[in-house]
């Protein structure tokens, strides 16, 4: 398993990483695409672009499946083979790997132009769950400066350096008897007054000083089932709604506090 740490411009892959981040290429392909209507040309092209970067690392391709079932074969087969690709191809994967598929949110019909609302809350932990509430919070390229992750297996990626959650989704969920409240779930922003429908990997948001992306729905954790009156913390999967959590990069470093506003980027 690869153990050397890879810079990315700002962005640091430590140990497994890069390694992770080929392995989930197919499932972020997945979330991008995720109640979007894209054309066909779009789609084809953005995973050209992808083939294009991960087949070299793979060393194989297997051009007669469908997109995600391609970039899955693709990835998977890096990572299997990450200590011996080319670090300078690797680095650059992992740096272009974002472009196509930011340009898939970017062509969807229903793309985003605009969304407010306001940071509802902000959270820090030295490690697991639930979070504590600070008014204010110093946000690096890493995510929230003093936060930290129980465990780096399936978290902590740079593209998962944020967790963000809806206010009105959290309290929609306690209306209906479940023991949960802002930051029980890991997230480190609660955003309010946001049509949560609307937020999507792909998505760029400004949050105070902050520039971030949206890069990938947060996968539900057996450890967030004690939120949940019957213990089904499934129920926050984007496979059943629009009640995820979703993971964020920073591309502008910053201060962000109780009560700024959101707005997209262009």
């Amino acid at each position: 398993m690869a153990r050397a740490t890879i810079n990315v411009d700002n962005h640091t892959y430590e140990g497994t990483d890069a390694q992770r981040t080929l392995h989930n290429l197919g499932e972020l392909w997945a979330h991008h695409v995720h109640g979007r209507t894209i054309a066909p040309g779009v789609i084809m092209r953005c995973a050209d672009e992808l083939v294009t970067l991960v087949a070299p690392l793979a060393d194989d391709d297997s051009p007669d499946l469908a997109p995600r079932e391609r970039l899955s074969h693709l990835g998977e087969l890096a990572a299997k083979r990450i200590d011996d690709v080319n670090p300078l191809q690797l680095e650059r994967a992992l740096r272009e790997m974002w472009t196509p598929l930011a340009a898939l949110a970017s062509a969807a019909n229903d793309a985003t132009t605009s969304v407010g609302g306001v940071v509802g809350g902000l959270f820090v932990s030295g490690g697991g769950v639930p979070k504590t509430p600070v008014d204010s919070v110093e946000i690096g390229y890493r995510g929230v400066v003093g936060d930290r992750q129980a465990s780096r297996q399936h978290h902590g990626r740079p593209w998962q350096a944020l967790c963000l959650w809806s206010a009105e989704v959290v309290a929609g969920l306690a209306a209906a008897g479940h023991p949960i409240r802002p930051g029980s779930a890991g997230e480190n922003i609660s955003l309010r007054g946001v049509e949560w429908s609307l937020m999507r990997p792909g998505t760029q948001l400004r949050l105070g000083d902050v520039h971030i992306a949206l890069t990938a729905y947060a996968s539900p954790c057996y450890k967030n089932a004690q939120w949940f009156s019957d213990a089904d913390y499934d129920r926050m999967s984007h496979l059943r709604g629009d009640e995820s959590r979703l993971y964020a990069r920073v591309d502008k470093p910053g201060r962000v506090s109780v009560g700024d506003r959101l707005r997209t980027l262009a």
